[in-house]
């Protein structure tokens, strides 16, 4: 653990989960900014889990991270069983009016990297809209990744120019994992931004309208089966044989190892 950003974790089948609140994380931002000190921010939810489990190489992408949030109400419940409970889900959905309610506070600069053209820009305008004061330093689209999936090195330098030059406080990068992941693992002490969050398909969500999932939804926590019933096609695996896999490996390991050792 970085003794930059001290903070207590819980073991969740190899990825070192994050047990802080929002005020902590707020506090972390903050700190950054303001030192002008690193601080990377990703999200762990039970298909990343899943995947980190099976594959060493994201696993110990995902634990390279300042912070490791729990989201999904998946990693909540396994945190829970494991015995070392998270303080609640902390998804990048979750965390909007704190992701750029805070910069509009502050006069911070955010840029938006990611997602598919005009993602970004229409993300951009709604969070404008929606937080007066808001300063977005700059957007650039995601699509870079060659057909081996990765970002060819001299395209990377260009868009860590193109980044730097606009002097962001905040990098949110939406990729899609591990890609992005990757990204901010190679290229943490190239990017001048302090704050470096990577945010997948959330992008979509601002560009959509201000609430993603209704509110009736959240209450519920039946998150998983509004995303499932918008796009079936793309998510029954995740959310049926996958999501079933990963709660059975969640109760069989607590079976044989009992609760997670303090981290």
């Amino acid at each position: 653990m970085d003794r930059r950003w001290p903070h207590e974790t819980v073991d969740v089948l190899g990825v070192r989960v994050s047990r802080i609140d929002v005020a902590r994380l707020r506090a972390f931002t903050a700190a950054a900014v303001k030192d002008r000190t690193k601080l990377t921010i990703t999200f762990a939810n039970p298909d990343y889990v899943l995947k980190a489990q099976n594959d060493p190489a994201l696993r110990d992408l995902m634990n390279r991270f300042d912070l490791n949030l729990p989201d999904g109400w998946g990693v909540v419940l396994a945190a829970k069983i494991f015995g070392r409970p998270v303080p609640g889900r902390m998804a990048n959905d979750d965390l909007t009016d704190d992701l750029f309610g805070q910069p509009a506070e502050h006069g911070w600069r955010v840029f938006l990297f990611g997602n598919a053209p005009g993602v970004a820009e229409a993300a951009a305008e709604n969070v404008q809209k929606w937080y007066p004061g808001l300063h977005i330093a700059g957007t650039l689209h995601g699509h870079w990744a060659d057909d081996q999936g990765r970002i060819p090195a001299e395209t990377a330098e260009r868009l860590i120019a193109e980044i730097n030059d606009a002097s962001p406080d905040i990098l949110h990068v939406g990729l899609g994992t591990p890609l992005q992941q990757r990204f901010v693992s190679d290229y943490r002490d190239r990017l001048t931004a302090p704050v470096i969050i990577t945010c997948g398909a959330y992008f979509e969500h601002l560009a959509e309208r201000r609430e993603y999932y209704p509110a009736l939804v959240l209450k519920l926590r039946i998150g998983f089966l509004y995303r499932l019933a918008r796009e079936p096609r793309r998510l029954w695996r995740r959310y049926t044989v996958e999501l079933g896999s990963y709660l059975g490996r969640v109760i069989m390991h607590r079976i044989r190892h009992g609760k997670a050792p303090d981290a």
